[in-house]
């Protein structure tokens, strides 16, 4: 575990606005919930008055019919939201969700901490709908 990458990066053949809605409809045909958003490029422009390729962060959550098909109790929705990276690169889109252990978080309960992988998964499942994973070190 400690060789794998803490990001995991997908990649999407599609400009930042179309990857952006896609994203959002795959992560509600999941039962996954954006729970809040923030648009890094904005603030960055607003702050600094540096331009900067579009990028959002998407905060994500299940809704409570996830959270009861994973068989979770109401601690695993403290583990939420988890955050997305969505960041343009060209005429393409990359997608990073930090591969974070249960165990980052600090000494968890294993059903818990089973709830926590198996939202990870089912986030990655559905930006699998759209996007490719990239290779190692690319």
């Amino acid at each position: 575990m400690a060789d794998e990458p803490a990001t995991t990066t997908y990649t999407v053949t599609e400009p930042f606005e179309e990857a952006v809605k896609s994203l959002r409809k795959v992560l509600a045909g999941g039962n996954l919930k954006i729970t809040g958003e923030l648009d890094m490029s904005y603030r960055i422009r607003q702050r600094l008055l540096v331009g900067t390729a579009p990028c959002r962060v998407l905060f994500v959550g299940g809704t409570p019919a996830v959270f009861q098909n994973l068989g979770a109790d109401a601690l695993a929705a403290a583990l939420t939201p988890l955050h997305i990276v969505v960041s343009a690169r060209g005429s393409q889109t990359e997608i990073h969700l930090l591969r974070a252990l249960a165990s980052d978080n600090g000494p968890l309960e294993p059903q818990v901490a089973a709830t926590f992988r198996r939202l990870q998964a089912e986030i990655f499942r559905a930006i699998e709908k759209i996007g490719m994973r990239a290779a190692l070190g690319a």
